[in-house]
């Protein structure tokens, strides 16, 4: 599964444009450019979509995921609760800020379980992070209601799910404010590239001014000419990642749409074994990316794996992931138990993860690719039913 799987003329002619008309900056040279900002319509098409008041396109998913936590004033010795379920990003942006993470627990959804956030919370909380995960969304409703009553804000990680709804509404539109990735291996990508969504306009201003070295971005300046609200960092997304954006989110409900009837068709072939597919909060939100069964063991986890890949299809455990599951980065020894900006970071052994590993350790797991023939399909059905075979027999 791969963005570039829907690559065309369309992506060529819109990179092609921006070459010949040699306007590769975002900002500035508003004569020479005669109105046309690749950046801003990509921006402009994702606010349309979500219905969110402001967009700011970055250059990747991490640096979205850090300049929604510094506009949101997360720093030296601040905590922000969030999930070990998530690519390590999430973690990373929070210690990029000086801040703490905080792991809390997953739920069988495999989104971060509120009643685990909440206990969780300190007088040192400055935000709460859930991650919506291989296409499904986690406990909004009760997460953000948790954030309401503590007055904690929430930042969606919705990086993994562009595209993505809970209960009619956009996955990164519903928190105080949300990530999307757009990078080699999502289902939409520019190359590299990353979006903030948000209704508030204080903390876009503050987001836009931090990204681009403080600029106050203005057409009635010019590059240079602008003031500055204070100091930041190069985040800037180029215009050739603009106009691929803009490609890309006209192309998202027709590959979203292929992505889910293929997981429906999968799934409805294979009820009949009693597997279970992973529950979700909002199943008809589902970005499909994913196909992932919650087995009863361990034992039986391994057993379909073994069954599936025999039958012609890799199935992953995901407790074994060391790509998505905190248990397993070694990057967290260099923070953990220690005294980092005055503030003593809580343990992350692996003991400290136990819920997390029994709901892991019975998920099995294999991504869908958009485009598949139905061979493919009915291999991957087969798979299953002599992994449910193997399994629950």
């Amino acid at each position: 599964m791969a963005g570039t799987e829907i690559f065309g003329m369309e992506e060529i002619e819109a990179l092609a444009d921006v070459i010949k008309r040699k306007m590769i900056h975002r900002y500035g040279s508003h004569a020479a450019r005669k109105g046309i900002y690749r950046v801003e319509e990509f921006e402009k098409k994702a606010m349309e979509i979500t219905g969110s008041k402001h967009a700011l396109a970055l250059t990747n998913g991490t640096a979205a995921l850090i300049v929604a936590l510094h506009g949101l004033g997360v720093g030296p010795g601040d905590e922000v609760i969030t999930s070990p379920f998530t690519f390590i990003a999430t973690v990373e942006a929070i210690v990029a800020c000086g801040a703490v993470p905080v792991l809390g627990d997953i739920d069988e959804t495999l989104g971060l379980d509120p009643l685990s956030a909440e206990k969780l919370i300190t007088e040192r909380t400055k935000a709460i992070m859930p991650v919506h995960m291989f296409g499904g969304a986690a406990d909004l409703d009760a997460i953000i209601e948790i954030g309401n009553k503590y007055g904690i804000p929430v930042i969606e990680d919705a990086c993994e799910v562009v595209g993505g709804t809970y209960k009619g509404r956009y996955l990164g539109s519903m928190g105080k404010c949300g990530t999307w990735s757009f990078d080699p291996n999502k289902t939409l990508t520019v190359g590299e590239g990353g979006i903030v969504l948000t209704d508030d306009e204080d903390l876009y201003f503050k987001m836009d001014c931090y990204h681009d070295h403080g600029h106050i971005h203005s057409k009635e300046h010019e590059r240079g000419e602008e003031g500055k609200f204070g100091l930041g960092v190069n985040y800037r997304l180029n215009e050739l990642q603009g106009a691929l954006g803009v490609v890309a989110l006209e192309k998202m409900p027709e590959t979203l749409d292929k992505l889910r009837k293929t997981k429906k068709r999968i799934l409805d072939s294979v009820k009949e074994t009693g597997i279970k597919p992973r529950p979700m909060h909002n199943a008809e939100g589902d970005t499909a990316s994913h196909l992932i069964f919650i087995l009863p063991s361990q034992e039986a986890a391994r057993s379909f794996r073994s069954a599936a890949a025999e039958a012609g299809t890799g199935f992953g455990i995901i407790s074994e992931n060391t790509w998505h599951y905190a248990k397993h980065w070694k990057a967290l020894e260099e923070i953990g138990e220690k005294d980092i900006f005055g503030t003593k970071s809580p343990s992350y052994a692996a003991d400290t993860m136990a819920v997390t590993e029994a709901i892991l350790s019975r998920a099995v797991m294999t991504g869908l690719n958009i485009n598949m023939s139905d061979e493919e399909i009915e291999r991957i059905i087969n798979s299953v039913k002599c992994g449910a075979k193997a399994a629950l027999c």
